[in-house]
C-alpha cells in the first residue's frame, strides 16, 4: 500500500524536527561543557561503545509550548571532573552530594539551552532536575535521532531529549 502525500509530508516534517533536535542537542552539549566546565567534546560515539561504564543519571521535565524530558547519563569517571571544574575545587575535596548536584545542574543547563535553540520565542516551565536510578537499557530505547553520546576523552555524556506537542488543528 502506497502512503498518501499527507503521510509523506508528516514523515518529512518528523525527520526535519529530529534533525533540528539532534543539532540543538549537539550544539548545547558542546557549548555548556566548554563554557561551564572547561571541557571539550572530542567526538560523538556510538551508544554501544560506552554502555558498559558506570554512570550517574539525572532527568528533568518541561512544559510550555511543548512538553518533554531530558535524561542525562554522565560516566562515573567524568562526574567528579565536571564538579571540580564547576566549583573550582580539587576532586578530592568534593562531596558525593556536590558531584550529584553538578550532574543535576548539567541536566538543567542542557535542557534550557536545547529549548532556547528549538523554541527561542516560547516560555517553558522547567521541573527541578532529579537524580534517577536508571540503566542504559532504558535510555537505549529512545529514538536514535534524539539520543546522543559525547566522548570527552576523560569520560562520556549521554543525552536523551524528546518533546511532544498537541496536534495542530487542521
Amino acid at each position: 500500500m502506497v502512503g498518501t502525500s499527507s503521510d509523506q509530508a508528516h514523515e518529512a516534517a518528523r525527520l526535519r524536527e529530529a534533525a533540528r533536535v539532534e543539532q540543538s542537542l549537539r550544539e548545547s552539549v558542546e557549548e555548556v561543557l566548554e563554557t561551564m566546565f572547561f571541557l571539550t567534546v572530542e567526538q560523538e560515539v556510538d551508544w554501544a561503545e560506552v554502555a558498559a561504564k558506570e554512570h550517574l543519571f539525572a532527568e528533568m521535565d518541561f512544559q510550555g509550548a511543548a512538553e518533554g524530558r531530558l535524561e542525562l547519563a554522565v560516566s562515573a569517571d567524568l562526574a567528579p571532573m565536571l564538579a571540580s571544574g564547576f566549583f573550582g575545587k580539587d576532586e578530592s575535596e568534593l562531596s558525593e552530594a556536590e558531584i550529584r548536584g553538578v550532574v543535576c545542574e548539567l541536566a538543567n543547563m542542557l535542557c534550557g539551552s536545547v529549548l532556547s535553540r528549538l523554541e527561542s520565542g516560547s516560555l517553558f516551565a522547567l521541573g527541578a532536575p532529579q537524580m534517577m536510578t536508571s540503566d542504559l537499557e532504558k535510555l537505549s530505547r529512545m529514538d536514535p535521532g534524539h539520543r546522543k553520546v559525547f566522548d570527552l576523552g576523560c569520560g562520556d555524556v549521554k543525552t536523551c531529549f524528546w518533546m511532544w506537542r498537541e496536534p495542530e488543528a487542521a
